[in-house]
């Protein structure tokens, strides 16, 4: 991993003067690969799931960042499903049928003309 990017994780989930753990520092990288996330938005999902747990000051251990991929995982599937009933409910149905009487002829040309056709 780059320097500035384990710099910029560092800054923003270790505690002040702290290192990050390996693991979680393993399962940060993780998430940001599988999701092509940066670090910024990887913190505001940090932040936002923190506060949908109730607790502004959360620690981040290696559970509690399993618990934050699982979370944005759920949330990926749950958006796709979305969108996917969306476009289900937004196709069209099948071509409406036409009346069509059956004369024997494939392109409808016979008995179409008063004379036969004749190709010389």
């Amino acid at each position: 991993m780059a320097e500035s990017t384990y710099q910029e994780l560092k800054e923003r989930f270790a505690p002040a003067g702290a290192e990050l753990e390996p693991d979680v520092l393993a399962e940060l990288q993780s998430i940001m690969r599988l999701h092509s996330i940066n670090v910024e938005e990887l913190w505001y999902k940090w932040e936002s799931y923190s506060m949908k747990m109730g607790s502004d000051d959360m620690k981040l251990n290696i559970d509690t960042a399993r618990s934050l991929k699982k979370d944005v995982q759920d949330s990926l599937e749950r958006e796709s499903r979305s969108k996917a009933h969306v476009l289900n409910s937004n196709k069209r149905g099948g071509a409406t049928p036409r009346n069509v009487q059956s004369n024997g002829d494939v392109f409808g040309m016979y008995g179409n003309f008063q004379s036969p056709i004749c190709i010389c």
